[in-house]
């Protein structure tokens, strides 16, 4: 069995701990060049504490039949929303042509940073690989502006639903939606006539907007935001990042109120061009992501695997679950190529573990830093 562990400022090999800042892969034998350091930082409330009772401890994966809504249900007051207007058939605005520009990233400073004494732990130096967090969230910090983890970007919900191409934010209707980056609105309407999914009215009222930056392959960069209620800009529009530009509905084939949030390169259009959120919204101050491959002793990827990501080394907090993707319908990133993410972790030291019916067939702990990604790769023979 190999393992190859790579960390974003801090992984844990026998004791070895790293740090630096960044999306950090070790390796000794191979150095890389250093890259940007992330650029953008979210104004959000802190992720939900890791007490008894929550998100992780309530829903860990399961086949137990039922609907991603039985296991999320929306728990903000409810409130009062005009009703649903139809919209004008929406006519494609084309692609605006961008050139890549140096992204500035906004000067404040998110809340509880000011005056930060967190220490990383030393050890030895690592290779930096800058990660891309150029998006904030597209829910306000007042409402649930969390992933809901146990359906994530490439996974089924425990085989209850399809492979999954964005992810979703459980909210009440009305709930405001914010554009997660500063750009132009190709698309704003439904996607009856127009087709952005598989099918027609699969997202049902959705706004496409193009963005001022580049992903690191020199292509355009989307987010869709599907299954709205009401559509409050139109196609042509300039927004900025945080910007209200819609509501939470359940339209298309939503089974309940919610918002689906994809990133897309290179075509809009295209079903088949999405690329994991995790990897490009900024985590909760003092929080990190974890992302990385799954695969056998030939390097080949392994899908659908189930991965335990527990704390260790005396962090606090609940067990977490993650999945490599389904199958290769999703794409990793142009430049990471990974196949698993868990993102929203708190900072600190984490055992990772693959097994099969009892079987450790992998295990390793690693330090996540936070406001930056831990790479594990996972090689199983």
């Amino acid at each position: 069995m190999m393992k190859r562990i790579f960390a974003g400022a801090v992984v844990i090999l026998t004791a070895a701990l790293i740090v630096s800042a960044g999306f950090f892969r070790l390796n000794v034998a191979v150095a890389q060049p250093t890259a940007p350091t992330q650029i953008f930082l979210a104004t959000n409330t802190p992720y939900p504490t890791n007490t008894p009772g929550s998100l992780w401890d309530m829903f860990p994966p399961t086949n137990t039949p039922g609907s991603l809504w039985d296991m999320f249900p929306p728990t903000n007051t409810p409130r009062a929303i005009a009703s649903l207007t139809p919209l004008a058939s929406a006519t494609p605005m084309a692609m605006a042509t961008m050139q890549p520009t140096a992204y500035i990233p906004p000067t404040f400073t998110p809340e509880g940073l000011a005056g930060a004494t967190w220490t990383p732990p030393g050890g030895d130096p690592s290779t930096q690989i800058a990660d891309h967090y150029y998006m904030s969230r597209p829910i306000g910090s007042s409402d649930v502006n969390y992933v809901a983890w146990t359906y994530p970007y490439g996974g089924t919900a425990g085989g209850r639903l399809q492979v999954h191409h964005g992810v979703d934010l459980v909210n009440n209707t009305g709930t405001p939606v914010l554009a997660a980056a500063d750009g132009v609105v190709i698309y704003a309407g439904d996607d009856l006539s127009t087709l952005f999914g598989p099918y027609n009215n699969y997202y049902g009222n959705m706004i496409v907007i193009q963005h001022s930056f580049m992903d690191a392959s020199g292509s355009a960069v989307f987010t869709l935001y599907g299954h709205l209620n009401q559509i409050e800009i139109a196609t042509g529009e300039g927004v900025t990042a945080g910007q209200r530009i819609a509501t939470v509905g359940g339209t298309g084939i939503a089974q309940g109120p919610h918002l689906h949030f994809e990133v897309r390169v290179g075509n809009p259009y295209d079903f088949g061009a999405t690329r994991n959120p995790a990897l490009w919204i900024y985590p909760y101050n003092t929080f990190g992501t974890l992302a990385g491959t799954v695969t056998d002793a030939s390097g080949a990827l392994l899908y659908d695997v189930s991965i335990i990501v527990a704390p260790s080394g005396g962090s606090t907090g609940v067990t977490r679950y993650a999945f490599s993707y389904k199958d290769n319908t999703v794409n990793g990133d142009s430049v990471f190529g990974e196949n698993w993410v868990l993102g929203d972790i708190p900072a600190g030291y984490y055992t990772v573990t693959v097994s099969n019916n009892g079987v450790v067939l992998f295990r390793d702990t690693v330090y996540v830093q936070p406001n930056r990604s831990t790479w594990v790769d996972i090689t199983l023979s």
